[in-house]
């Protein structure tokens, strides 16, 4: 009976194997060049401070929205501080008269009308968080503040304005643990505000008292006094004492 003849397979090429060793080693540097430059971008965001984002975009219908509700909205005191380009500084208890609601809705047709000429940059949707907050819809300001930090994560007013609407939400949710987990997501967002901020000391403010009320004494106090270091003589430091 006949045998084929066994065949052996030729080895490679001496050239064939040199390439595919230096395309293996090629692939070995390209990742270690990866690695590197993760490792320095990682550094880089330790010792290059975060960029501070203020202001509104230079826009007629922003510029109309302001004039509708800034200065002309919220509180001189109340349970939870507050500052927006759109509205300016006060408090808030999440409750609004029906002219303030009013102006707010009028002021947001503005804003989503500028929203489609700066719908990147992060303070034309922290403003219409503002509004939605002040026309009720405490859903849509969240959803806005978010997107206004996915443009700028560092965001102070985005980030204080998200906590207040976490916070406000919470009062408003029934049983014990839902309004507990919204209060502990706020208090994250105010600590999440850079230092160097402007908002910064709103922030701070927020957290003592919400840190009160979650029952976490000795951070809260601890909160305080960091507020009171940089504003001791203030309604805000007269308030935070008789709380």
């Amino acid at each position: 009976m006949a045998h084929s003849p066994l065949i052996l397979s030729a080895p490679a090429p001496i050239a064939e194997i040199e390439r595919r060793l230096q395309w293996r080693v090629l692939s070995v540097m390209s990742f270690v060049g990866i690695l590197v430059g993760l490792a320095v971008v990682a550094a880089m965001s330790q010792f290059v401070p975060p960029r501070i984002v203020t202001g509104l975009p230079d826009d007629a219908d922003l510029r109309a929205a302001a004039l509708l509700t800034h200065g002309r909205t919220l509180l001189d005191a109340g349970p939870l501080r507050l500052h927006s380009e759109m509205l300016g500084d006060g408090a808030t208890d999440g409750v609004f008269a029906p002219l303030e609601r009013l102006r707010a809705t009028r002021a947001l047709a503005l804003v989503e009308r500028a929203q489609s000429r700066h719908g990147w940059d992060a303070r034309v949707w922290a403003a219409a968080g503002a509004l939605e907050l002040v026309h009720g819809d405490s859903r849509a300001a969240e959803h806005d503040y978010r997107a206004a930090l996915d443009r700028a994560p560092h965001y102070g007013e985005a980030r204080l304005g998200l906590g207040a609407t976490l916070a406000l939400r919470a009062a408003l949710e029934p049983g014990p643990f839902r309004p507990r987990a919204l209060q502990l997501a706020a208090i994250a967002q105010f600590a999440a505000v850079p230092r160097r901020d402007p908002v910064f000391e709103l922030a701070l403010w927020n957290r003592a008292r919400l840190l009160r009320q979650v029952g976490r004494g000795d951070e809260a106090r601890r909160t305080a006094d960091d507020y009171l270091l940089r504003d001791p003589r203030s309604r805000w430091a007269e308030q935070l004492l008789r709380d």
